[in-house]
């Protein structure tokens, strides 16, 4: 079986993707397996594909100096579905998977196969698909989320042509709009790499720290909120501290940070650490990894960290959130600031509920391993194709 996997860029870079696809290939030896971008800058770095992978890149640069400058002129004045409207001619696989939108508009757009796709969501439907859903006469502020109508309804046209919808999580499925045509939408979680016992985080012995693995974001990943509840309890605990870790992206939220965390008198308890090649050694230098995101695609990081062994507290209406977190089992889900706060010292002055959360969490996490994950996929796949062919 002929697969073709398309995303546009950066396709090396994202650590997750590779996974995917080579525990697929793994999985499936008798899968033909080809990554699809089209990119005169580089694809990516610091992640190999399984040797059977066959990674094409349609506007890449080339040793010639003359095909190199009739890739960079044509990567900039023709459209990418042109190529890869060549491309599918040529290869003729028995099913496409998309990663984002615009994948599933360059092998879509004026053409016509029969070819089944699948249209990965990462995130909340509504999140990948706001800006293409038509919205109702006089709502302004839509309007302008929204793209130019004519580009709109082109792209709409593509959306008809999905075969299948992933979704990340089963509560997501019923977003998916009905403009659309989701004639099946099937959940499949991300996979996620399973721990030895000695990768374990090592709660028995008290680090009284509390981590938040995530970019540093006001609107979505909301750090500010955890420092606002640790104020609230910080003087009971004296010796704790917070740190979180991510991408570097908004220098002012960083700088509401420490200005909330200097008016709640813990200026010298709050780090923002930045980015981290060990992740997993973040984890383990934690006792409580605390998420007041609003929202998540699937929150990889909350179940990273499950892995690992810890307890995790987050908001009871942050979607994703709410799911990955078994309130009482595995972690804390509250209703907001107060009741964070209130949680996350309960967590903080017991121990053995730290314990108690992080094994249970470490058997939730199992679920998402490669294996299971990948078995999940190789069925969507083999069915998605099977059905096209009896249609």
């Amino acid at each position: 079986m002929k697969l073709m996997f398309i995303r546009n860029r950066n396709v090396l870079n994202t650590k997750w993707l590779v996974e995917y696809i080579n525990t697929l290939q793994e999985s499936r030896p008798d899968y033909e397996i080809s990554v699809v971008c089209d990119t005169y800058k580089k694809v990516g770095s610091g992640c190999e594909f399984n040797h059977k992978v066959k990674l094409l890149n349609l506007s890449g640069k080339d040793k010639n100096p003359l095909r190199d400058l009739y890739h960079k002129i044509r990567c900039k004045v023709t459209p990418a579905w042109f190529r890869y409207k060549k491309l599918i001619k040529k290869e003729k696989p028995d099913i496409i998977i998309c990663y984002f939108p615009t994948d599933l508009f360059n092998v879509t757009m004026f053409q016509k196969h029969n070819i089944p796709i699948i249209m990965m969501l990462h995130g909340t439907p509504d999140t990948v698909l706001g800006k293409y859903r038509d919205c109702k006469l006089g709502d302004l502020y839509q309007h302008i989320r929204k793209e130019f109508y004519p580009l709109r309804k082109l792209h709409q046209c593509g959306f008809k042509q999905v075969s299948v919808y992933q979704t990340l999580l089963k509560s997501f499925i019923p977003m998916v709009p009905s403009e659309f045509n989701p004639q099946k939408i099937v959940s499949i979680p991300n996979m996620v790499k399973q721990l030895t016992a000695e990768q374990y985080a090592d709660l028995s012995t008290e680090k009284k720290k509390i981590i938040y693995i995530a970019r540093i974001e006001r609107d979505g990943k909301r750090q500010h909120r955890l420092v606002e509840a640790f104020g609230k309890i910080a003087k009971d605990f004296p010796e704790w501290v917070v740190e979180f870790w991510g991408l570097h992206k908004y220098p002012k939220y960083e700088e509401e940070i420490y200005n909330i965390a200097r008016n709640n008198k813990i200026q010298d308890r709050v780090f923002i650490r930045g980015y981290s090649n060990n992740v997993l050694e973040v984890y383990q230098s934690a006792d409580i990894h605390a998420f007041p995101s609003r929202y998540e695609g699937f929150g990889l990081a909350i179940v990273d960290g499950q892995a690992a062994g810890l307890p995790t507290i987050g908001f009871i209406d942050a979607p994703a959130v709410n799911e990955l977190i078994i309130d009482g089992h595995n972690g804390f889900l509250a209703d907001g600031v107060d009741e964070f706060a209130e949680k996350l010292a309960e967590l903080m002055r017991n121990q053995k509920l730290r314990i108690k959360f992080g094994r249970n969490a470490i058997e939730d996490a199992k679920k998402y391993s490669p294996q299971n994950i990948a078995k999940m996929w190789t069925k969507l796949i083999d069915e998605t194709v099977k059905e096209s062919k009896h249609a």
